[in-house]
């Protein structure tokens, strides 16, 4: 079948990465380990560069699952019954993932196994601290995850609407967290506070989350937040 529209398109791929998370437990470990990782960077203090190697290397390995997957429905679509031209096709996909996982964590291990990131860890060196779009995007990244795999385990709703966990109040309040953090302004606090409030009611009064759901979301987007923006300042002193 044939998309007639860009946002058909961006539709079925989202069914598609649904479709791969609800089946295959490694996908759903490689999303949690890639938000470990960026996780890690902000914290270590990461280059731009080295950032940028970083989320390569992740999409690098979610990738080849997802082609690997792919290869999979289609050989059990074509050839139900064993065959060894199918064992074949199967195993040359898992090669594949093979191949870039060695190589994601090739990638992963020259970047933190580093002379200047070993002493800041050690405190014996202090390196630049993070961009704070860096700390924004890696936070966001984080909550997002943590969203899809609640909404995958929760087993109710899809990626983009309904679910165990509400993904528009986890991103509201994890950006009230972020305001929170980067502005002492009292006023801009709480007007980033009440912001993510109404975010969260509005997904209540539409009908798409229940209460229940929307504190969930908001409960997961305040622990990384501050978790992440506390290690921050943990590093630096303040």
């Amino acid at each position: 079948m044939k998309s007639r529209h860009l946002l058909d398109s961006a539709r079925y791929a989202i069914e598609g990465l649904a479709h791969v998370l609800h089946r295959d437990w490694h996908m759903r470990l490689l999303f949690l380990i890639g938000a470990i990782v960026l996780l890690f960077s902000a914290v270590v203090r990461v280059t731009r560069v080295e950032l940028v190697l970083l989320c390569v290397a992740i999409t690098l390995v979610v990738l080849a699952e997802v082609l690997n997957s792919a290869i999979e429905s289609v050989v059990d679509l074509v050839s139900p019954e064993y065959h060894p031209l199918a064992k074949v096709a199967k195993d040359l996909g898992g090669a594949g993932v093979l191949v870039a996982i060695a190589m994601g964590l090739l990638i992963t291990a020259g970047v933190f196994i580093n002379a200047d990131v070993l002493d800041a860890l050690r405190g014996a060196a202090q390196r630049e601290a993070p961009h704070p779009l860096h700390v924004l995007l890696v936070g966001t990244v984080t909550v997002v995850v943590a969203v899809i795999l609640g909404k995958v385990w929760g087993q109710r709703g899809t990626l983009t609407r309904g679910g165990a966990i509400s993904a528009h109040s986890a991103v509201a309040f994890f950006c009230f967290v972020s305001i929170w953090f980067l502005t002492p302004d009292v006023i801009t606090r709480l007007l980033g506070f009440g912001l993510a409030v109404l975010v969260a009611q509005s997904r209540v009064d539409a009908g798409i989350h229940t209460v229940r759901e929307v504190l969930i979301g908001a409960g997961v987007a305040l622990v990384v937040g501050f978790a992440l923006y506390g290690a921050l300042a943990m590093r630096t002193g303040a």
